[in-house]
């Protein structure tokens, strides 16, 4: 038993952790839940899954959730786009997880950021900061901001139904606003009171006008000396 306490003790010297100091403006967590949510189509009667977008600002944990069809770079950017807007204005740097829409190759040291996010955060006079592969504590905070919102939106919605995403992401704003203006564990305010106390007014502008995507392509010309773009169909 001794042998088996000074190994443990041993082991957890080996891989210490560190608490992150965060400042106000600073960063913005960026994730997926991985349970999806769903609507009806009142024209067909199916059933459409949709991805829930997740973020938080890690100084006040003031978050924002919305509902896309998909994880493809147009929803990712359109979501993106929306959560900007709601915050009233851009951190830092964006930090977001290794998913294909933000991170075409990951990397410790020089990871490969898709062409539309850099675009997009060039447009917004931002930065983009990936965490590191494999590493879910450089993203606990929005990790934990998930199992919030899982508790507080998702249970909250489950016996409700939907038939547009539009309908849907009207209650989720609704149940997110709620989380917000909840008293959190062991403080004296919640955690809109500390965003628009000491964090919004730290934020850079939004620009005046919106991020248009733009889609890059590698054409090859074809023996008739033509280039087929094949989303214009030109």
């Amino acid at each position: 038993s001794q042998f088996c306490y000074h190994l443990q003790q041993y082991r957890l010297v080996q891989k210490p952790s560190m608490v992150l100091e965060h400042h106000p403006g600073d960063k913005l967590f960026i994730d997926f839940a991985g349970k999806k949510l769903s609507y009806i189509d009142h024209q067909t009667g199916e059933i459409i899954p949709v991805q829930v977008f997740v973020a938080c600002l890690p100084y006040s944990d003031y978050s924002f959730a919305i509902a896309v069809k998909s994880q493809k770079v147009e929803d990712f950017i359109y979501a993106l786009g929306r959560c900007l807007k709601d915050i009233g204005g851009v951190p830092q740097t964006l930090v977001p997880d290794n998913l294909k829409s933000a991170i075409i190759k990951a990397n410790n040291y020089e990871p490969t950021i898709n062409q539309t996010l850099e675009d997009f955060a060039n447009h917004y006079g931002t930065t983009v900061t990936p965490t590191r592969p494999r590493k879910p504590k450089d993203k606990a905070l929005v990790e934990n901001q998930v199992k919030l919102i899982y508790s507080r939106v998702y249970a909250k919605l489950r016996n409700l139904q939907f038939f547009d995403l539009h309908s849907l992401n009207q209650a989720i704003k609704e149940k997110v606003k709620d989380h917000n203006q909840t008293r959190m564990q062991r403080r004296e305010y919640c955690r809109e009171e500390k965003f628009l106390a000491d964090e919004k007014y730290t934020l850079n502008p939004l620009p005046e006008q919106a991020f248009e995507m733009k889609y890059y392509r590698d054409l090859k010309v074809a023996k008739n000396n033509h280039i087929y773009l094949g989303i214009d169909k030109h």
